[in-house]
This record gives C-alpha cells, structure tokens and sequence, in this order.
C-alpha cells in the first residue's frame, strides 16, 4: 500500500460511516471483496502512472476520467443498484458523469463522507453488467495522496467495494 498523506486513515473511516448513513449495508473493505457484483474501475483519461496508483497533474490537465463497470454475479436478476463515489471532493472535484439511466448527485458530509451518489434502476440478470458510468473529475492543484472508493449495493445485498489509490502531482 502507498503511503498515505495525513487524514486518510480518517477519510476511510469515515467514507464507512457516510456510506452507512446512505443506507448502504456495508461489508468489511477490502480491494476485492466477493458479494453480489464486482466493481472494477478504470482510468479512461487524464491519468498515467501505473494501473495500481494513477497519477494526474493538479492544475495543468483539464479533466480526468474514469470508468466503473459493476456486473451482476449473484445467480439471479438484480434491480435497484446503488453506489457511492468517495473522494476528496476539495481536491478532486467531480465535473460530470455520463451513462445510461444513471441518475447520480453530488454527497458532501465532511471529510470521507464526499463524493457522489449514483443509482441505476436496470434489472441486470446473471452475469449480465450495469451500463458504464463514466465520471468526470477535475484535479485542482494541490499535492495529494488518496484513493477513489466505489461501494455498490443492489436488491438489499451487502456493499461491494472497489478501490483506486491516486495522486495529484504539482511538480514542475
């Protein structure tokens, strides 16, 4: 695990609390947990680096995008997926999303407990993915160290939780 920058320790115990308070059933976190989905994300544009811990740079590029794909691995058709986008909203801010169906709005309740909330009302069968969402973000600049974490829940299933360790860089 990379380093982390004072008050992450704090971001994820918190993002907990706020996704709970969100009415998401949370599962213990972890990088991949088993559950009902998986949750996979993808850097789209705006970062390079290594696939493990993305990079951008603060300030200089425009935006930044990425991806998640959630797909259904119950057994069974799904419907009503909800997810929520923790990241440092002060320093990662988010510009925009795009995808089909989803209906999404900005969560901020303190360090932690910001980022975004999403819902999906497709009925997804087995094996079968959620359409793309594609979020938007802008890098301001400022040095930091942190990670984006998406947690999913869907038909009163437990969470699922995906996580991207990134960095703004402000080096010239």
């Amino acid at each position: 695990m990379p380093a982390l920058r004072p008050g992450v320790h704090v971001k994820n115990a918190l993002g907990m609390a706020a996704v709970a308070a969100l009415s998401l059933t949370l599962a213990p976190a972890a990088s991949a947990e088993t559950g009902f989905a998986t949750v996979k994300i993808t850097r789209v544009s705006g970062w390079f680096g290594v696939e493990d811990f993305w990079t951008t740079r603060g300030g200089f590029i425009p935006r930044q995008k990425f991806d998640v794909d959630i797909t259904n691995v119950v057994g069974r058709d799904v419907r009503g997926l909800s997810v929520f986008i923790s990241l440092p909203t002060d320093r990662l801010g988010v510009t925009g999303y795009e995808g089909d169906g989803w209906r999404c709005w900005d969560v901020n309740e303190g360090i932690g407990a910001e980022g975004i909330k999403c819902t999906q009302d497709h009925l997804i069968v087995h094996e079968e993915a959620w359409p793309k969402l594609t979020v938007e973000t802008k890098a301001e600049a400022i040095w930091t160290q942190d990670s984006i974490d998406v947690y999913a829940e869907a038909d009163g299933h437990a969470a699922v939780h995906a996580q991207q360790w990134f960095r703004i860089d402000t080096s010239t």
